[in-house]
């Protein structure tokens, strides 16, 4: 019983090591290729929505809270990206307990 105990510790740890390893570089990268463009676009707002969907949670730390609260901070200052969009987003960093981002607002022209 103990060496069964032993061995599930053992696996949970040899895969939870390096998916958080894998998650903190996704997230590094699609920061990076948000960072390198002057306007965002939607489809970089895609590409980031889409591999951030594939991160099952944010490691635990500061650094990387702060770096998804800067790549929304892009996508919702961008004036090229679609309300819907950034409503995926804001979303899908809640969903990971993503905390001090404000939902986008809607804006409707006048008629």
């Amino acid at each position: 019983m103990k060496f069964i105990f032993l061995g599930l510790i053992t696996l949970l740890l040899l895969t939870w090591i390096p998916l958080q390893i894998v998650f903190a570089l996704k997230i590094k990268m699609a920061l990076s290729k948000l960072r390198r463009n002057d306007q965002i676009r939607e489809e970089d707002a895609l590409q980031f929505y889409n591999s951030i969907r594939t991160i099952w949670w944010i490691p635990h730390s500061t650094k990387y809270f702060s770096r998804m609260r800067e790549a929304y901070a892009y996508i919702y200052q961008s004036p090229l990206v679609s309300y819907e969009m950034k409503l995926q987003v804001y979303k899908s960093l809640k969903f990971r307990s993503v905390k001090g981002i404000n939902m986008p607002k809607q804006y409707y022209k006048a008629k």
